[in-house]
């Protein structure tokens, strides 16, 4: 369904919104469709209340097309953990988030309509499951690799959300003995070594030691700031430092990818997230799966695809449509429901 389409037959229309580190994306959507979408800077410093602010004005905003039904509900995707049922967000160590009652919060702004929320990569899985990457597959495991890491299980079609909607927190796995402190307050997380973050990080570290001329000479045109996106730039001109570099988030990534597929037994793993570039990936997904399968039965090895996520910046969007869905398949005409 188009927005056209949308105005022409009075169809209800559904705010989703991803709020992540960096970036929030808010768009409203048919039952079936995302319609137009508005890309904010997420400025996590300024608070959960300023974010919320511009959250509501960027959703009053989308829906203000002369003709377009009022929203009904609103999807949400947030970095967790948090509680489904309060929509309050415990803590977010990337947005500095805690116990913040994030649904209350929107509803409130936008007249009391109804806010539904989930964590940021549950519902990143939910859109790759239903439009992307991960689609056809009933058991499928994914991790979104950005400022942070975030994970998400899907077993027989169906998400886990586990005991106190905590199941999913890959990036916050041990895999390091005593190894770098974590955002969460821990060490030797997987975000603390295999993170955008963390590749930011080490990065800045090979400058301070001279071992990288190659991501000095990036950084110089940076403000002197370095990004992973620069140090994958650095071991694609053949830096042996950033390579190296790489070479052991593989290694993280691709030992807790096997620890996942040894327990959960999935078909499939979908690498979501900003650090899972096209580029990127064509690099690391190799790297990853080479380390992977030395951890796996023989059985087991080329039996689980692992796969780059296709939707981008919009598989949160996607999947907080999902979290909408029953009340997105309702507003559609009879003879509409797929």
């Amino acid at each position: 369904m188009t927005e056209a389409s949308a105005r022409a037959t009075g169809q209800s229309v559904f705010g989703v919104v991803d709020v992540g580190g960096t970036k929030i994306v808010a768009g409203v959507a048919s039952a079936t469709e995302i319609l137009r979408t508005q890309r904010l800077s997420t400025h996590a410093l300024r608070g959960p209340d300023d974010i919320v602010d511009r959250i509501a004005q960027a959703l009053t905003g989308l829906c203000s097309t002369p003709g377009l039904a009022p929203m009904s509900a609103v999807g949400l995707s947030v970095p967790g953990p948090l509680d489904r049922g309060s929509g309050v967000v415990h803590f977010t160590p990337n947005l500095l988030w805690q116990h913040y009652p994030v649904a209350e919060q929107l509803s409130q702004r936008i007249g009391g309509i109804p806010v539904l929320v989930d964590d940021d990569a549950n519902c990143a899985a939910l859109g790759e499951s239903w439009q992307g990457a991960g689609k056809g597959f009933a058991h499928l495991v994914c991790l979104t690799i950005g400022t942070g890491i975030g994970g998400a299980i899907i077993i027989d079609g169906r998400l886990v959300h586990g005991h106190q909607d905590l199941a999913g927190e890959i990036g916050h796995m041990a895999i390091v003995p005593d190894g770098p402190a974590c955002a969460c307050g821990h060490s030797g997380c997987l975000e603390a070594v295999a993170s955008g973050a963390a590749i930011g990080r080490v990065g800045a570290a090979l400058l301070t030691q001279n071992e990288s001329p190659e991501l000095a000479r990036l950084a110089r045109s940076n403000g002197g700031q370095v990004t992973a996106d620069l140090v994958f730039r650095a071991a694609a001109d053949n830096d042996e430092a950033c390579q190296a570099l790489l070479g052991k988030v593989a290694e993280h990534l691709g030992a807790a990818v096997a620890s996942l597929i040894q327990v959960l037994n999935p078909q499939a793993v979908v690498l979501a997230g900003g650090v899972m570039s096209r580029e990127n990936a064509a690099w690391l997904i190799p790297a990853i799966v080479a380390k992977m399968n030395r951890h796996l039965f023989e059985v087991q090895r080329g039996a689980v695809q692992v796969l780059r996520g296709e939707l981008g910046d919009d598989a949160g969007l996607w999947g907080a449509l999902q979290l909408v869905a029953p009340l997105a398949r309702a507003a559609l005409p009879t003879g509409m429901l797929g």
